[in-house]
């Protein structure tokens, strides 16, 4: 068997089992950190502005079982993202960014991805009380760019 014979199936192999990772680590993030929430049951909006190496404000304060719209704006001259979760979820997240930059996430992830200049809102509904990490995973951004919410008990 030729070397380009052996090659094919383990890039095959790869690409599937990161695309399943993806997937499976999602579905974890959103029960352990809450779920996408209704527009109509927001109680009040956070506004996160994003420059080229942190968020602003990088700490929140939410109410266990509230409804947020976050704005975010990138006041940055880079491409930005934000994504929530724990912090060894983001770690892996962002390895899995530096190591293939330009995959594309599920569209069911809720990632926000955002031009210089460029403002969108994410809604979440906060079901337990905790810390949850937010962070730019981006290669490069990651270790600068980050937030915490903390999500007080009712």
């Amino acid at each position: 068997m030729n070397i380009i014979n052996r090659i094919i199936p383990l890039v095959i192999l790869v690409l599937f089992s990161t695309e399943s990772y993806a997937t499976a680590n999602h579905s974890n993030l959103e029960s352990d950190i809450g779920r996408p929430g209704n527009s109509d049951k927001v109680s009040r909006i956070i506004k996160l502005t994003q420059v080229d190496n942190m968020f602003l404000p990088a700490e929140v304060e939410v109410n266990e079982g509230e409804t947020i719209q976050f704005v975010v704006k990138n006041g940055g001259n880079h491409k930005h993202e934000m994504l929530m979760g724990s912090m060894a979820e983001l770690k892996k997240i962002a390895k899995m960014r530096r190591m293939y930059p330009d995959k594309a996430y599920p569209p069911e992830t809720q990632l926000l991805q955002l031009e210089p200049g460029e403002q969108k809102e994410l809604i979440w509904q906060f079901t337990r009380a905790g810390i949850i990490d937010f962070a730019c995973p981006l290669p490069g951004h990651f270790k600068k760019m980050r937030g915490k919410i903390f999500v007080e008990k009712k």
